[in-house]
């Protein structure tokens, strides 16, 4: 866990957020990315490759095989485009940032499933690359075993009365009201694999806060606004890791959502949790 980087953290922020918004209509900003993302997997020894979308742009994958079942696939998965009005430093440079990290470190130990990095492009015009990209997991009926998602995963305060909530149940559902934590967002089926990130936060992360509204969230309609949901309605597993994006983020699709706005050591965290999430219970070992 101590080989996750904030200076690589950071650097791939500073790389995505170059060109401007991640848009359709800003070309060299989406050619841009998909070539550092790319260039990025190769580096770490990854044969990275595409899905193209019928809308335009391209879901960009790269595999860690597994070495006992290699044909049982966990995906992390994170978008990285933007809206037109934002250069999108937690949403979603954060979650790519993070998936970049994971991605290099992952390259160093070897996997039991295998492991497929998923970076979703029009994740802001209605899910199209997640839902492209699941349909054509149904088409090979692949034995997927589920999807983590990362969804603004790089903002986090310790300012009283910072954290909003689409609801409060008492003893049911009641998130901390100091936006300092990370929300694990999952529905019924998904139980287990929110239980695994929490189980490796609790070990091997533990200075890394966390709510859990692991098997509650697919009750809440604002726990749909991201790339999980393309899993959840084509009956997969899934997992959103997130700051909670405007209940909790100022910048939220504001051209204020820039590096500077973000808690480096508190993405640095949620990345070390997603990787120990990966090294423990079978799922990868050294």
């Amino acid at each position: 866990m101590a080989r996750v980087e904030q200076a690589r953290l950071s650097d791939h922020i500073v790389a995505l957020l170059k060109q401007g918004p991640r848009t359709r209509t800003n070309v060299a900003a989406m050619q841009h990315s998909v070539a550092y993302i790319s260039s990025q997997l190769t580096q770490y020894g990854y044969r990275p490759y595409t899905e193209t979308l019928a809308a335009g742009g391209v879901n960009i994958l790269a595999e860690r095989r597994g070495t006992g079942t290699p044909r049982r696939v966990l995906e992390l998965a994170a978008h990285y485009d933007t809206r037109a009005d934002t250069p999108g430093a937690d949403d979603n440079a954060s979650g790519v940032a993070a998936l970049l990290e994971v991605a290099r470190l992952l390259a160093q130990a070897q996997p039991h499933y295998t492991v497929r990095f998923c970076f979703f492009d029009h994740e802001e015009d209605g899910l199209a690359g997640s839902r492209h990209h699941v349909q054509l997991i149904r088409a090979r009926n692949e034995p997927l075993l589920g999807a983590i998602v990362l969804e603004m995963v790089g903002y986090a305060t310790e300012q009283p009365r910072s954290q909003g909530t689409p609801l409060r149940v008492p003893l049911l559902f009641s998130p901390p009201t100091t936006g300092n934590f990370i929300a694990v967002a999952g529905n019924i089926p998904s139980g287990g694999l929110g239980n695994r990130f929490e189980r490796a936060a609790d070990v091997y992360v533990p200075a890394l806060p966390y709510f859990s509204a692991n098997r509650l969230a697919g009750f809440l309609k604002d726990a749909l606004r991201s790339d999980h949901s393309a899993y959840w309605d084509s009956g997969y597993r899934a997992i959103m890791l997130t700051d909670t994006a405007d209940f909790r983020n100022p910048h939220y699709h504001q051209p204020s959502d820039t590096l500077e706005t973000l808690n480096l050591a508190f993405l640095q965290n949620v990345t070390r949790a997603v990787l120990a999430s990966l090294l423990v219970d079978g799922v990868a070992s050294r």
